[in-house]
């Protein structure tokens, strides 16, 4: 592994102030928050669509639909270990985390078979601690504000951008819930003083951060298949995450490859026939109720979504958060039933979709009337989403397996097999 002269020198200071953990734990999968938990504030009020019985489940006839056929599938893993800690002088120790971040878009040809193109995988590794707090806790860091070839810091706009080269490292300060280039003027939420010394805080903070930079690697992905396939249809492994607060910086790295003339126009280039599939449900909808009664071959109706609600931290650490820069459409449906238990959450699925994606230019004029004409694409891309169950569940399959896209399920063993062991990465800079 080749590393840049400037981050060898972090890194070496940073085993020097530090000691380490004992431990080869690894801390990748997120605690799932209790379902449901999010304020339905984020959906839209305005109702775009109503049943013909007046409720919320909408019947799907697969016979009258013209179902969306997906040709490729992105996923991204991410693998996070606490590597070492940092002593304090009043006796506390900080943890210093390493993640391995790792995204891929699996295709279909003509004869339905799934290959992974060599292109269109990519990772990076990230190191993670609260540096700035550390700082004013009396930790002095001689290396620190260095950036070299190889490495960059997570506030760098080519966070956005396709890696260079495979296991790019990226630096993260999780003293601040975001990524900013302003963010030294943030004081709220910050991870400084008594806080240190608050390891789930610093945890939390840390697979936040995490989460944010796999999901800007997926989006590097994303684009770099829109410039080859600009009108083909993807099925993506989460939501469409991608907030008003990014679109400066991502466009100056997309504008040339998507041949992109004003920051508006990225999303529509970007998301356009593009469908989220959400699995773990955070967003909370109008009737809970209702929507777990979802059986299959049914969809809830439509909503508009205004705000991203899936990309946390761990429980209520959140990392970046922000609303998106045009509206998004949402809506549940049930994806494989689990015929021997009630329905609840077994198989449910949350779709997500940009408004390109309908060719909508404006939402604030769409009602119950005007969105009859998006009913039957809606439906269509439902019925997609339903043909890519596997034809059976593997034995002793979980409650998540009643919701994975075959393609997915087989894209995401790929990755996890990509991705670097938990033991690997917690010995990984020992040897430098």
């Amino acid at each position: 592994m080749l590393l840049d002269e400037k981050l060898n020198d972090l890194l070496q200071e940073l085993k020097k102030l530090s000691v380490p953990t004992h431990t080869v734990s690894s801390e990748e999968e997120q605690s799932l928050p209790p379902p449901f938990v999010e304020s339905a504030s984020s959906v839209g009020d305005r109702i775009l669509e109503v049943s013909d019985g007046g409720e919320e489940i909408v019947r799907i006839d697969p016979k009258v639909t013209e179902a969306i056929n997906f040709e490729a599938f992105l996923d991204g893993v991410q693998r996070t270990v606490m590597w070492r800690r940092i002593p304090l002088r009043d006796g506390g120790a900080v943890p210093v985390h390493i993640a391995h971040i790792c995204a891929g878009i699996i295709l279909r040809d003509k004869r339905d078979v799934l290959h992974l193109p060599e292109n269109f995988i990519a990772s990076r590794l990230l190191v993670l601690a609260p540096f700035k707090g550390l700082e004013e806790a009396g930790v002095t860091f001689e290396t620190l504000r260095e950036q070299g070839e190889r490495f960059f810091w997570d506030t760098s706009e080519h966070t956005f951008a396709f890696p260079k080269e495979p296991d790019e490292w990226i630096i993260c300060d999780t003293t601040f819930p975001s990524t900013d280039t302003n963010r030294l003027e943030f004081s709220d939420n910050c991870i400084i003083g008594e806080r240190l010394l608050d390891e789930g805080l610093v945890r939390g903070r840390a697979q936040g951060r995490v989460a944010t930079l796999r999901q800007r690697l997926e989006m590097a992905l994303l684009a770099k298949f829109r410039k080859e396939f600009p009108m083909e249809w993807i099925l993506v492994d989460g939501p469409l995450f991608f907030i008003d607060k990014w679109r400066k910086r991502a466009f100056k790295i997309f504008k040339d490859e998507l041949s992109i003339g004003q920051e508006g126009d990225l999303e529509d280039k970007l998301l356009r026939f593009a469908v989220g599939i959400i699995k773990s449900h955070r967003l909370k909808p109008k009737n809970p109720q209702a929507i777990l009664k979802i059986a299959q071959g049914e969809r809830s109706t439509v909503r508009l979504l205004s705000q991203e609600v899936d990309v946390k931290g761990r429980g209520s650490h959140w990392d970046e958060s922000g609303g998106y820069a045009s509206m998004h459409f949402t809506w549940y449906t049930r994806f494989r039933l689990q015929s021997q238990r009630p329905l609840g959450f077994a198989g449910l699925i949350r779709l997500d979709i940009h408004k390109s994606t309908l060719n909508i230019v404006r939402t604030d004029t769409l009602d119950v009337e005007s969105f009859r004409e998006y009913v039957p694409i809606i439906n269509d891309i439902t019925v997609g989403v339903w043909n890519e169950r596997s034809p059976q569940l593997p034995r002793g399959s979980d409650l998540r397996s009643f919701a994975e896209p075959y393609p997915i399920y087989q894209l995401e063993k790929i990755l996890k097999a990509t991705i670097y062991p938990r033991r690997f990465l917690s010995y990984l800079l020992e040897t430098f």
